[in-house]
């Protein structure tokens, strides 16, 4: 898989967040970059920059080396990003799709015809969770009717064929 910057973009919204996208932006291609110099740059405060810098850092996207500042005694942070660690992650992410997809699909089809859902569309329970309610709406009160989850199903496998499709 080749980085795009779509990729990279999409990426870093799905693991990091949204607040990730102008440091990524700007950290691109450049080493031991300061913390005070990213927040400046990118017109973001620097309790921010640190917050999502330690996020990326934690999921090994970005690594950092702290220098003591022998003028004024405190340490400084000197960031670079860590581009490569996306593809390893992004696979990640798709395996633990698959599998929580595999897990809804199994249950979908181990209590087909078992779920209730509310007229209003406020919620949807299985037959216990139904039973526990009295067959009413938890939300609004009203009465829940029986629900065919065969398109559910059909949908889930769909999902499944395209991501396992994608992996191969």
């Amino acid at each position: 898989m080749r980085l795009t910057n779509q990729i990279v973009h999409n990426a870093m919204l799905e693991l990091v967040g949204e607040d990730a996208i102008p440091l990524v932006n700007f950290l691109k291609n450049r080493r031991d970059i300061s913390e005070f110099i990213i927040s400046e740059k990118t017109k973001t405060e620097i309790h921010i920059v640190r917050n999502v810098l330690y996020r990326m850092e934690a999921l090994n996207l970005a690594k950092y080396k702290r220098r003591k500042n022998k003028e004024k005694g405190y340490y400084i942070s000197y960031w670079t990003l860590n581009l490569n660690r996306i593809k390893d992650l992004l696979k990640k992410l798709e395996d633990e799709k698959l599998a929580k997809l595999k897990e809804r699909l199994e249950k979908e089809e181990k209590n087909k015809n078992n779920f209730f859902i509310c007229s209003k569309m406020c919620t949807r329970l299985d037959f216990e969770q139904a039973t526990n309610f009295s067959f009413r709406c938890p939300e609004c009160g009203s009465l829940l009717h029986q629900q065919d989850n065969t398109k559910t199903i059909e949908h889930l496998k769909q999902k499944i064929r395209e991501l396992e499709a994608a992996k191969a």
